[in-house]
């Protein structure tokens, strides 16, 4: 497994929000590595190959629901910090408890979720 510190993976279907996620992300001195992939199994998949510190993660999925991924996480007993970017708040509480550090409103919070890995100790 290839091992990296501020190692971040970026799980997002849509085009224009993954980029704008990346560009921000990019701007951001301390990040080491940075990959986005689209899709469920793809992300399960770099995870088995790569040492992610943390996670920004969308649940609605082409091929899946991104809670899939956090259980597979709590399962594993793998300490990542994940970042949920989702329109659908409802699970808010559900992914909270299954591991995720926080989640943010993909309506309304970009900036807030930017601020958070620019500005916390995030890694």
């Amino acid at each position: 497994m290839e091992k990296s510190a501020n190692n971040v993976l970026i799980v997002e279907d849509h085009p224009l929000i993954g980029k704008s996620i990346v560009d921000a992300i990019n701007t951001i001195s301390n990040v080491k590595s940075l990959q986005l992939t689209t899709s469920l199994h793809e992300a399960i998949s770099l995870l088995s190959i790569n040492d992610f510190n943390l996670i920004v993660l969308d649940l609605s999925l082409p091929d899946g629901n991104g809670l899939e991924l956090l259980k597979l996480l709590k399962e594993r007993k793998e300490k990542k910090k994940v970042l949920v970017f989702s329109t659908n708040t409802d699970l808010k509480n559900v992914c909270l408890r299954y591991g995720a550090y926080a989640f943010f409103d993909k309506a309304n919070d970009f900036d807030a979720l930017i601020e958070t890995i620019k500005n916390k100790n995030i890694f």
